[in-house]
């Protein structure tokens, strides 16, 4: 039986709320306009490509950490299995899906798991700008620390409000 006022979900279910939260902290236009403000580099097409990948890695780990706080590791784990579906419809191939699970997820998803959420800025200013934290222009570092603890946030407590299902 739920508890009051939360939503009970199946593991499928749970699995695409898990995903529409990965879209909605990924929307491209979003994105580009914090970096714009921020100051990081987006203007090429190359800038873009690398900004997205970084943000998505992050985002798709932040998504894990808050399952794994509040949903049964059967969720977790088929949270995990439809990476390469996700990154699919964002246009990957299948080798860069795979690249992006070795690579900037892992990268990600290794301080979350060590609850040591507090070290992702460093990783995406090293690996977008191969810059130390800091090195980077305080106003970037502030802004990019800034959003992605509110999108930790806002997972950690979104997935909190449902009741797991194991089906």
């Amino acid at each position: 039986m739920a508890e009051a006022g939360r939503r009970r979900l199946s593991v499928a279910e749970a699995v695409r709320a898990a995903g529409i939260i990965f879209e909605l902290n990924t929307a491209e236009s979003s994105v580009l306009a914090i970096a714009a403000a921020a100051g990081v580099p987006c203007g090429t097409d190359a800038e873009k490509a690398a900004l997205m990948l970084e943000w998505r890695a992050f985002v798709h780990a932040a998504v894990l950490y808050g399952l794994m706080a509040h949903a049964p590791n059967v969720v977790v784990v088929e949270y995990l299995r439809v990476t390469q579906e996700m990154l699919g419809r964002l246009g990957y191939a299948p080798e860069e899906a795979e690249a992006f699970v070795d690579g900037p997820f892992r990268e990600y998803s290794d301080p979350m798991v060590r609850v040591s959420t507090k070290e992702c800025p460093e990783v995406f200013f090293r690996r977008l700008l191969g810059r130390e934290l800091s090195d980077v222009p305080e106003r970037a570092a502030a802004m990019f620390s800034g959003v992605m603890a509110m999108v930790i946030s806002a997972a950690l407590d979104k997935l909190e409000q449902y009741e797991y299902a194991l089906d």
